[in-house]
């Protein structure tokens, strides 16, 4: 296949440490950031590596180092906001991985998200030592928190506008022998199913709030982070039981951790509702400038 070049080289990208790559790998997990530099990155999937890059290469991108002792079965390349990838040894888009002994389908295809979100994972991890046994997940895209949720015995309840998303989700569940009436996917807008829940009486020990920046609004108005944030955390806390736990996260370049805590802690003043805050987690592998600023806010009452 022909290989990817361009007039600027970008800067060469830093590898994982050997030690951070077989602890990851010892979770459970193949997949991961395996290298990064602010124009260049590499995503392990499984046995394929994604190379990303913000410029055309003047050269190919570098294999991994060998006291990884790993080759990968297919290798692409892709600039980044481009509508094509070049294969640069095998081919197909599709595949599966696994993260925290957990399986997950991925697709690598331009334009479509991959399937799960690495960045989330000590989120995630972080959730499965709560032991929740009621999960909501809002904006669940293909559901990975569920996944994770359900595998240690909680009914989940997975809510997205979109049934792609939610299609995907389900097979997540299926990889991972989740079935049955305990586990709810409803396609409809967040918005309008938490004031349905409020008013049923449904309480869940965690929640995910994980929206969009921006998102279209088909029957409905367009979704705006800015404008939307507060009152779906107002809208989320009273279906938080005692001692439960929220999971905030903005992927906002101009939302800092710091931007959250302060809109949280000002909310829940003012509401007079007892919290304590805690900071999201961050996995090794990925930098401060790619996590998205993520909050725990757990009940008090």
């Amino acid at each position: 296949m022909p290989t990817p070049l361009g007039k600027s080289p970008a800067q060469d990208p830093l590898w994982l440490a050997p030690k951070v790559w077989e602890q990851i790998l010892g979770s459970g997990t193949d997949a991961f950031l395996a290298a990064y530099s602010p124009q260049l990155r590499a995503e392990r999937w499984g046995n394929t590596l994604r190379w990303i890059s913000s410029t055309p290469l003047s050269t190919p991108p570098p294999a991994p180092p060998s006291s990884f002792s790993w080759q990968p079965d297919r290798i692409l390349f892709q600039e980044e906001s481009k509508p094509t990838a070049s294969f640069l040894h095998g081919n197909g888009f599709q595949g599966e991985v696994t993260e925290l002994g957990l399986r997950y389908e991925i697709d690598l295809t331009p334009g479509i998200a991959p399937g799960l979100f690495p960045d989330q994972r000590e989120n995630r991890l972080h959730l499965k030592s709560n032991r929740p046994t009621r999960l909501l997940n809002l904006f669940a895209h293909t559901c990975a928190f569920g996944v994770l949720a359900g595998s240690i015995g909680a009914e989940t309840l997975n809510i997205d506008s979109s049934s792609r998303s939610l299609a995907r989700g389900k097979k997540n569940y299926q990889l991972n022998q989740l079935t049955g009436s305990t586990h709810r996917f409803w396609t409809e807008d967040v918005r309008r199913v938490l004031p349905r829940l409020a008013r049923r009486g449904e309480t869940f020990d965690a929640i995910i709030l994980d929206p969009p920046t921006f998102a279209h609004g088909g029957r409905g108005r367009a979704f705006r982070i800015q404008r939307e944030l507060e009152p779906l955390l107002l809208a989320c806390l009273p279906l938080l039981s005692p001692s439960g736990s929220l999971l905030l996260s903005i992927n906002q370049s101009e939302t800092t951790p710091a931007d959250l805590h302060s809109l949280a802690q000002e909310l829940v003043r003012r509401e007079a509702i007892p919290v304590r805050l805690l900071p999201g987690v961050r996995p090794a592998d990925i930098p401060m400038e790619r996590m998205p600023s993520t909050l725990w806010i757990v009940r008090q009452d």
